[in-house]
Protein backbone atom coordinates (compact mmCIF):
# COMPACT_ATOMS: atom_id res chain seq x y z
CA UNK A 1 0.00 0.00 0.00
CA UNK A 2 1.34 3.26 -1.22
CA UNK A 3 1.45 6.21 2.08
CA UNK A 4 -0.05 9.78 1.43
CA UNK A 5 3.74 10.50 1.50
CA UNK A 6 4.82 8.35 -1.69
CA UNK A 7 1.70 9.59 -3.49
CA UNK A 8 2.46 13.29 -3.12
CA UNK A 9 6.33 13.43 -2.60
CA UNK A 10 7.82 16.68 -0.57
CA UNK A 11 8.26 18.38 -3.63
CA UNK A 12 4.43 18.70 -3.86
CA UNK A 13 3.95 18.54 -0.24
CA UNK A 14 5.68 21.68 -0.06
CA UNK A 15 4.05 23.43 -2.88
CA UNK A 16 0.79 23.01 -1.17
CA UNK A 17 2.31 24.54 1.94
CA UNK A 18 3.21 27.50 0.26
CA UNK A 19 0.33 27.44 -1.71
CA UNK A 20 -1.64 27.25 2.11
CA UNK A 21 0.33 29.44 3.58
CA UNK A 22 0.30 32.33 1.26
CA UNK A 23 -4.03 32.22 1.32
CA UNK A 24 -3.84 32.45 5.04
CA UNK A 25 -1.80 34.78 5.12
CA UNK A 26 -4.18 37.32 3.52
CA UNK A 27 -7.41 35.35 4.68
CA UNK A 28 -10.27 37.69 5.93
CA UNK A 29 -10.77 35.09 8.99
CA UNK A 30 -7.54 34.02 10.38
CA UNK A 31 -4.72 36.52 8.09
CA UNK A 32 -4.64 38.49 11.63
CA UNK A 33 -2.88 35.23 13.31
CA UNK A 34 -0.34 35.38 11.10
CA UNK A 35 0.63 39.57 11.22
CA UNK A 36 4.29 39.31 11.54
CA UNK A 37 4.79 36.25 11.02
CA UNK A 38 7.37 34.85 9.11
CA UNK A 39 5.83 32.57 6.38
CA UNK A 40 8.94 31.07 4.92
CA UNK A 41 9.61 29.37 8.37
CA UNK A 42 6.37 28.52 8.96
CA UNK A 43 6.63 26.09 6.20
CA UNK A 44 9.67 25.00 6.56
CA UNK A 45 8.61 24.09 10.07
CA UNK A 46 5.40 22.46 9.04
CA UNK A 47 7.35 20.81 5.74
CA UNK A 48 8.75 18.06 8.07
CA UNK A 49 5.17 17.42 10.41
CA UNK A 50 3.59 17.06 7.43
CA UNK A 51 5.42 14.48 5.49
CA UNK A 52 5.72 12.37 8.59
CA UNK A 53 1.93 12.50 9.08
CA UNK A 54 1.80 11.37 5.53
CA UNK A 55 4.50 8.62 6.41
CA UNK A 56 7.23 9.74 5.16
CA UNK A 57 11.15 9.41 6.46
CA UNK A 58 11.17 12.78 8.03
CA UNK A 59 11.22 14.02 11.68
CA UNK A 60 9.87 16.96 13.15
CA UNK A 61 12.29 18.32 15.80
CA UNK A 62 10.18 21.62 16.20
CA UNK A 63 8.41 23.12 19.44
CA UNK A 64 4.92 20.74 20.64
CA UNK A 65 2.25 21.79 18.55
CA UNK A 66 0.04 23.44 21.98
CA UNK A 67 3.60 25.14 22.43
CA UNK A 68 4.17 26.24 19.25
CA UNK A 69 0.00 28.16 18.82
CA UNK A 70 0.58 29.01 22.79
CA UNK A 71 0.76 33.03 21.84
CA UNK A 72 -2.44 32.66 19.43
CA UNK A 73 -6.08 33.10 20.71
CA UNK A 74 -7.48 30.39 18.27
CA UNK A 75 -11.10 29.54 18.22
CA UNK A 76 -12.46 26.65 16.40
CA UNK A 77 -13.70 28.93 13.69
CA UNK A 78 -9.82 29.53 12.93
CA UNK A 79 -8.71 26.23 12.87
CA UNK A 80 -11.93 25.04 10.66
CA UNK A 81 -11.03 27.64 8.34
CA UNK A 82 -7.63 26.64 7.37
CA UNK A 83 -8.53 23.16 7.84
CA UNK A 84 -11.27 24.54 4.76
CA UNK A 85 -8.15 26.29 3.09
CA UNK A 86 -6.52 23.08 3.20
CA UNK A 87 -9.33 21.43 1.52
CA UNK A 88 -9.66 23.04 -1.29
CA UNK A 89 -5.67 23.29 -2.21
CA UNK A 90 -5.72 19.42 -2.13
CA UNK A 91 -8.71 19.52 -5.07
CA UNK A 92 -7.28 22.57 -7.04
CA UNK A 93 -3.53 20.61 -6.74
CA UNK A 94 -4.90 17.50 -8.29
CA UNK A 95 -4.19 15.33 -4.58
CA UNK A 96 -5.48 11.84 -5.39
CA UNK A 97 -8.55 10.66 -3.27
CA UNK A 98 -6.95 8.49 -0.46
CA UNK A 99 -3.77 10.88 -0.02
CA UNK A 100 -6.38 13.54 0.65
CA UNK A 101 -8.79 12.15 3.26
CA UNK A 102 -5.36 10.57 4.99
CA UNK A 103 -4.00 14.56 5.08
CA UNK A 104 -7.25 15.90 5.65
CA UNK A 105 -7.70 12.90 8.57
CA UNK A 106 -4.49 13.81 10.17
CA UNK A 107 -4.88 17.62 10.41
CA UNK A 108 -8.89 17.41 11.93
CA UNK A 109 -6.73 15.43 14.59
CA UNK A 110 -4.54 17.92 15.91
CA UNK A 111 -7.42 19.93 15.93
CA UNK A 112 -7.51 19.09 19.99
CA UNK A 113 -3.89 19.84 20.48
CA UNK A 114 -4.00 23.27 18.64
CA UNK A 115 -7.55 24.77 20.14
CA UNK A 116 -6.42 23.98 23.57
CA UNK A 117 -3.47 26.23 22.97
CA UNK A 118 -5.68 28.84 21.78
CA UNK A 119 -7.89 28.55 24.89
CA UNK A 120 -4.79 28.76 27.27
CA UNK A 121 -3.74 32.22 24.85
CA UNK A 122 -7.57 33.73 25.46
CA UNK A 123 -7.13 32.48 28.88
CA UNK A 124 -4.32 34.89 29.64
CA UNK A 125 -5.35 37.85 27.22
CA UNK A 126 -8.84 38.11 30.18
CA UNK A 127 -6.44 37.72 33.54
Amino acid sequence: MTTAYEALGEAKIRAILEALYDQLFVDPMVGFLFEGKDKAHIVEEQLPLTCAFLGGPQRYAGKPLPEAHAALPLLPGHFDRRHHVLARLLEQHGVPEEAKRTWLRVDQGLRTSVLAAGAEARGKTHQ
